[in-house]
């Protein structure tokens, strides 16, 4: 289990000790209870502690459903051991308190955090984060665990891109008396047609689940959308999500198949088993790799290595930011950045020259191997300047949620020149300011 990106530090708010584990700090809430970091001297490792909340008295029925996960999860302990799954340590109850220790792992975040139009990984990436959730997948099936609660929530990636699927609290589990848990069968718009339907679940809903999940990934978008919970239902029963092609026309034809057949209204059309959904993505990521090793790559890799910007970047590294960004073209007089809008993106110019506005009035310019966009640093921050283009304009535009994902050497060059010119920039305040 990860921290999130800013940790709860309010020692009156957890207790000291949970079992054998000293408690550091909180860093994290949820509807069914609070989780704590500790240390394992023992195993001399960190370990995230979550301890359900089975208050009676504030919500008989949450506290039951609540119990329930806790005894499906403490079920899991040491059951499920593999490299893409959290494994689970230990359970446990102290004076009321039920809790259960997983793997901590620093830095990492959820899958949730790239399922943004203006936020997505890179296709190849998607494929291969997938694979590895399937492989999990087919390894937990094949030892008669039903996740059912596949989301992308559920899924961590780690900041050396490697994934765990996560949160097994109401999975089935063949010889478990208490895998069953009523009214909780998981998140609507990732549901299967048989899940919505309470009809008996095979591996191959987590399947559709998984589909659902890299649907969202590839595009942005859930396959359905409702603006009440009923309608949702009756789409994922009754409708045929757009086709992953209308959101965006550079996805290859052979990813919309495995997409639309992991969809499959009926799970006897569905891939048969993780392993073979894998298989089927295994072919799909080499052709991917053939085409981001292209001509186009290798020229965008050489114009920004003649850029003033990346000359302390090594060959891999330049390769990384890349991976982390994407070329954009804008015509002349068309915005870039727009004053007072909010995005985590900061952006660096690869050819042409930009105008920098604010208030309505011309305060700078910038040219070749600028940067600018460093509010994106601040979570929440509002841009204090538009951008427009003066001309054509090549523009690398960089996802600084996805440069958490790149090396710490890579992630240490980058903010260290683009820090660099931000305090020019601040020296020279009345060339434009904070963008």
């Amino acid at each position: 289990m990860a921290s999130p990106v800013s940790e709860i530090k309010n020692r009156s708010d957890m207790p000291d000790k949970i079992g054998k584990y000293v408690i550091i700090n909180k860093i994290g809430k949820g509807s069914t209870g609070d989780v704590f970091l500790s240390h394992d001297p023992y195993y001399r490792r960190d370990v995230a502690i979550k301890v359900y909340n089975l208050e009676e008295a504030s919500d008989p029925q949450r506290a039951s459903v609540s119990r329930k996960m806790f005894y499906n999860e403490a079920h899991m302990v040491g059951m499920l051991q593999h490299p893409n799954i959290m494994p689970i340590y230990d359970a446990g109850e102290e004076d009321g308190k039920y809790y259960v220790v997983t793997e901590h792992i620093q830095g990492a975040r959820t899958l949730a955090a790239y399922c943004r139009p203006d936020n997505l990984l890179r296709v190849d990436d998607v494929v291969e984060l997938i694979y590895k959730c399937a492989k999990a997948l087919h390894y937990a099936h094949g030892r008669g665990v039903i996740h059912r609660d596949i989301k992308p929530s559920n899924v961590m990636l780690t900041i050396d891109n490697d994934v765990r699927i996560i949160d097994f609290g109401i999975a089935i589990v063949s010889d478990s008396e208490v895998s069953r848990i009523e009214g909780i069968a998981g998140s609507p718009s990732y549901m299967s047609p048989e899940q919505v339907q309470s009809e008996e679940l095979t591996p191959k809903s987590d399947l559709y689940s998984l589909g659902a999940v890299m649907y969202e990934l590839l595009t942005g978008f859930r396959p359905f959308r409702a603006d009440n919970l009923s309608k949702l239902l009756h789409q994922i029963v009754y409708a045929t999500p757009p086709p992953i092609h209308t959101y965006r026309d550079d996805l290859p034809e052979e990813l919309e198949y495995v997409v639309a057949m992991t969809m499959q209204k009926n799970p006897d059309t569905r891939p048969s088993s993780g392993a073979t959904l894998a298989a089927e993505l295994t072919r799909v990521y080499k052709d991917l790799r053939q085409k981001y090793d292209s001509l186009d790559n290798q020229e965008h890799f050489d114009l920004l290595r003649s850029l003033t910007f990346f000359h302390e970047f090594s060959h891999a590294e330049i390769w990384e930011v890349l991976r982390a960004s994407d070329w954009h073209e804008y015509r002349d007089g068309e915005d870039i950045v727009r004053e007072g809008d909010s995005d985590d993106r900061f952006y660096i110019i690869v050819s042409g020259n930009v105008k920098v506005m604010a208030t309505g009035r011309e305060v700078g310019a910038l040219a070749d191997g600028d940067c600018f966009g460093e509010t994106s640093y601040v979570r929440g921050a509002k841009r204090q300047a538009s951008i427009a283009a003066d001309g054509a304009v090549t523009i690398l535009r960089v996802s600084s949620t996805l440069m958490e994902q790149v090396s710490s050497s890579c992630q240490l060059r980058f903010n260290k020149r683009f820090l660099r010119a931000l305090i020019t920039r601040l020296q020279n305040s009345g060339e434009g300011g904070n963008t």
